[in-house]
């Protein structure tokens, strides 16, 4: 199993060695990294740690252009997978190797969206909504961009007896399936329509998925 970004992000500034943050997580090792962006550069500093013996088992420095970000994250995680020893099918493969989006400013609209999000307050979760937004207006196709903006409307209505943003939620869902429908996000999108619309037992399929 990985534990999510969101259930990590608390750990940013911590003061927690690496022995309590596994323990609290449940998980064997942990990955570390920190970056630098200077211009078109990214210069990046990446360790997997085994957290029984607080040792790195890999480490890599990459300094590439911003436009081979992506190529990057491909690459570490199937240098983790190996370090690991971790089986990985020709599917898994395939999600690792698809990239979201190939304009990176919508990129970095979206990441910034991920920021806004995290903590699921109204203010936030408007202010994510217009970084999506912003990052679909730079590629029109981007589906993760338009999964992330139907979640923050389900967010936004979670707990509420009248929904205002069923229609809204419908939509970016629907375009984030039109553009990859075998992306979690956009099967979890439509999932959390249907949540939100009372339908359960439609959400079940997409869930499943």
């Amino acid at each position: 199993q990985v534990i999510s970004r969101t259930s990590v992000e608390k750990y940013r500034n911590t003061n927690k060695t690496i022995s309590e943050i596994a323990e609290e997580l449940n998980v064997n090792y942990i990955i570390e990294g920190s970056g630098q962006r200077a211009g078109d550069q990214v210069l990046m500093n990446i360790q997997l740690i085994d957290v029984v013996n607080d040792t790195p088992i890999w480490a890599e420095q990459y300094n590439n252009k911003t436009e081979d970000i992506f190529y990057v994250q491909n690459t570490v995680a199937k240098k983790i997978a190996e370090a690991i020893k971790a089986t990985v099918t020709p599917a898994e493969l395939k999600q690792i190797d698809k990239k979201p989006t190939e304009n990176l400013l919508a990129y970095e609209y979206y990441l910034k969206g991920i920021e806004a999000s995290q903590n699921k307050t109204k203010e936030g979760l408007e202010a994510a909504i217009n970084f999506y937004d912003k990052a679909i207006e730079n590629d029109p196709e981007f589906a993760l961009a338009y999964a992330q903006v139907a979640i923050c409307y389900y967010y936004l209505d979670v707990n509420k007896i009248e929904k205002r943003y069923l229609d809204e939620l419908n939509e970016y869902a629907d375009n984030s399936l039109l553009y990859d429908s075998t992306s979690e996000l956009s099967l979890i999108a439509k999932a959390l329509y249907y949540i939100n619309a009372n339908e359960f037992r439609l959400a079940i399929p997409y869930l499943e998925k």
